[in-house]
Order: C-alpha cells, then structure tokens, then sequence
C-alpha cells in the first residue's frame, strides 16, 4: 500500500495495483481503477518512488514480476536443455501402432465402422 497525503492533511492509504496513471497539474492526481481520481500533497516523483518501492517489497519490478538473475548473461539450463526451474519430462517419442493397445485401430482401415 502507498501511504500518500490528500490536499486537506488526511492520510490515505492506496494499493499501487489500482493505479492507472499519475499526472501533475500542478496538484498530483492519480487516476485509479474505475476513473476514480485522488489528488494528494506528494509531488509525481515521490509517488513514483513509493510505487517502485511498494512493488519491489513484494518481489515485481516496476512493470511485472521480477526474472530471477541470470548468471554469466544466460540462464542455466537442465540436462533436458529447459531453463532450471522447469520440471524435467522424458522426450516424446513415437509409438507404433503394435504399442497402441486397448484394441485401437487405425482410422479408414477396413474394419473401421465408417463404411466400406
């Protein structure tokens, strides 16, 4: 939450993910969510420094979710060459038709229910 000053004294308390934008004319004015405006005593960039502030609190950068850091420029991968973090999987692979089992048959053959 930011903690911002409204014109007449009172504090307000604002969650930073219900902001759509900040203007300063000349009174600093957040537009939130639902076109709601808040016109507070703190300059543009005090709310933008308390905005990047309240985000990284909580683990985001000032646009999204934080990347974990990359080590020597490029993400360590696992033996399946996925990026670490990724749960491991066998290759795929192809499976004749003496696998299928469960008495699965090939479409359009001739003991297919669909003519012929």
């Amino acid at each position: 939450m930011l903690k911002l000053t409204r014109l007449d004294h009172r504090t307000v308390a604002i969650n930073p993910d219900h902001i759509a934008w900040v203007e300063s004319t000349p009174d600093t004015t957040l537009c939130l969510l639902g076109d709601r405006k808040v016109i507070v005593r703190e300059t543009l960039d005090e709310v933008v420094e308390r905005f990047v502030a309240a985000r990284t609190r909580v683990g985001c950068t000032a646009l999204g979710i934080q990347q974990p850091p990359l080590s020597n420029g490029r993400r360590s991968t696992s033996s399946s060459g996925r990026p670490s973090g990724y749960p491991s999987a066998p290759p795929p692979r192809i499976v004749g038709d003496d696998e299928l089992g469960f008495g699965a048959r090939r479409l359009g053959s001739r003991d297919d229910d669909g003519g012929e």
